[in-house]
């Protein structure tokens, strides 16, 4: 087997793991036809690039490696965080799930989304795909997008039926179609999801060219009426989308180079796997780079043109790069969204969390608990009761305001600014009490000195007689996930016996293994000296 292909199994490795979620070495040398050791080489190889992780029980599953190309992928199209600015604003505006889209062969797929307040749309995640003949957003890029493509794909049917409003022949995808590019924008009732409407509009390159389309999506009775304003905020968010995005011609080859693929090729050995590092690299330059040609990636990996030509050449017959127009320069490919998508579709942070629990309170006998934020309050998902006190506070699916004891504060410290903004404006006009602080500037003081430190510390907040130590949990693009805390009487958890291990260094232990199982950035532990704080 030359390298080439070797790294052609390694793609097939990775597309089975996203498929069937964990298996064993043995089982995936059955799917990809190949020895065991040339499987287990592969694997080891995949393992160092962190593109897969052992699941426990001797199986493997994708590694978090994947959700920073996944990334890589969204970034090499739109400018994320304006993206995800504008579809805050839209949410804001609307209160319908806001979402965005881009247009590929095999649907259309969501790069980013924000939640609504009516109702989770789970099949709008990031990564997931929906289908070309089914969908406001679908529909706008439809209209908009290559009429060769448009023609292929209303060409295609009879198309499967999803809900009681979907097209189902080309003729009434095509009426759909030929209607919005007449108006401008799309709008669907129960297409995709009975009883859910949407909303959307297509978003262009500043040369006019096709972007992607921007939509809403909700109940039904909270669209219906909001047509024309969702047209206009849709709209609005569009143009500035637009203006964030450099003026680049997707079919600019002036430095681009396309090599011709070389007689021959490398044969197997006991280091091949090292093409996957290459591999890897390649991928890490790209991810990088946003979009580079062959030339830039040549001079970037030092390797030869003829290597980093077949690299190229299989990365995106794996589907994990694509060219840009033809001769173009590269970027990474769209499936690993999809991949992302699968990924993070898997991750619990929940099941993660329980053998950390156990061994905290094994070494403490106190309350331990595992917090995430919904909305402007903490819930507990996870908790170990104490052996000598038990709070009565944060029973399991139980909640706190984010500005109460050491849980919720570790989840909103670690947030930015503008969201202090928001949560201490709605908190300010809810009338829930301050507790400990009389001011916001005091307030705000005190998550500033939370996120200093790395930890909360929560003394008599809640509970008198009660303290608790808090830490937040981060994910793979080092946003606030979860928060690990411990807590008990306080007498306990700030004076520590000697040679006991403190509670904050189990903590703060405990949220950093949590966060490299989420695929976070390295995280620092905290450079305060904690001793004045914790005997």
């Amino acid at each position: 087997m030359n390298t080439i292909q070797l790294l052609m199994k390694a793609s097939q490795v990775i597309d089975e793991l996203a498929r069937i979620g964990q298996s064993t070495p043995a089982e995936l040398a059955k799917v990809v036809s190949e020895p065991r050791p040339t499987v287990y080489r592969i694997v080891a190889a995949l393992e160092q690039e962190k593109l897969v992780r052992s699941g426990g029980d001797g199986k493997l599953e994708l590694g978090t490696g994947i959700l920073k190309l996944g990334d890589a992928a969204a970034d090499a199209l739109v400018d994320r965080s304006e993206l995800r600015s504008q579809l805050r604003w839209v949410r804001g505006q609307l209160g319908m799930s806001a979402f965005f889209c881009v247009l590929r062969e095999y649907g259309a797929v969501c790069l980013d989304q924000i939640q609504g307040a009516d109702v989770d749309l789970l099949g709008l995640a990031p990564g997931r795909t929906l289908p070309l003949h089914a969908g406001a957003a679908p529909q706008a890029l439809l209209a908009f997008g290559s009429p060769e493509f448009r023609e292929s794909v209303l060409a295609s049917g009879p198309y499967p039926s999803i809900a009681s409003q979907t097209p189902l022949s080309g003729e009434q995808l095509r009426e759909r179609v030929d209607r919005t590019a007449r108006r401008g924008w799309s709008v669907e009732d129960s297409e995709v999801i009975e009883g859910v409407a949407s909303i959307a509009v297509p978003v262009f390159r500043r040369d006019g060219t096709l972007l992607g389309a921007m939509s809403v999506a909700g109940l039904r009775a909270n669209v219906q009426g909001q047509e024309e304003r969702a047209h206009r905020i849709l709209n609005a968010a569009a143009k500035a989308i637009a203006a964030s995005m450099a003026q680049e011609d997707p079919n600019d080859t002036r430095d681009a180079s396309r090599l011709d693929p070389p007689e021959g090729s490398e044969r197997d050995s006991p280091r091949a796997p090292a093409v996957i590092a290459k591999a890897s690299a390649l991928m890490n330059a790209l991810a990088e780079e946003r979009i580079a040609t062959s030339t830039r990636l040549t001079e970037l990996l030092e390797e030869p043109p003829s290597s980093v030509y077949r690299m190229l050449a299989t990365l995106a017959e794996a589907g994990w790069v694509e060219q840009i127009g033809h001769r173009g320069a590269y970027r990474i490919g769209s499936k690993l969204l999809s991949l992302s998508s699968e990924l993070t579709q898997r991750l619990d942070i929940r099941r993660a969390a329980a053998p950390v629990l156990r061994e905290i309170h094994a070494k403490t006998g106190e309350t331990t608990f595992l917090c995430i934020r919904s909305g402007t309050r903490a819930v507990c998902i996870e908790r170990i009761d104490g052996i000598r006190v038990n709070s009565r506070v944060l029973k399991l699916g139980e909640s706190l305001p984010l500005h109460v004891g050491a849980a919720p504060r570790a989840l909103l410290a670690f947030e930015d600014r503008s969201s202090w903004d928001e949560y201490a404006a709605i908190v300010a006009s809810s009338g829930e009490p301050w507790r400990d602080v009389r001011t916001r500037s005091e307030f705000y003081s005190g998550l500033e000195q939370i996120r200093g430190q790395g930890f909360v510390i929560s003394d008599n907040n809640v509970t008198p007689g009660i303290a608790a130590i808090g830490a937040p949990v981060f994910d793979h693009r080092g946003g606030v996930a979860a928060s690990l805390s411990v807590s008990g009487l306080r007498e306990g958890m700030l004076s520590r016996p000697a040679g006991a291990e403190p509670i904050v260094d189990l903590v703060l232990a405990g949220a950093r293994a949590l966060s490299e199982y989420l695929g976070a950035p390295a995280i620092a532990k905290a450079d305060a000296d904690v001793s004045h704080v914790i005997a």
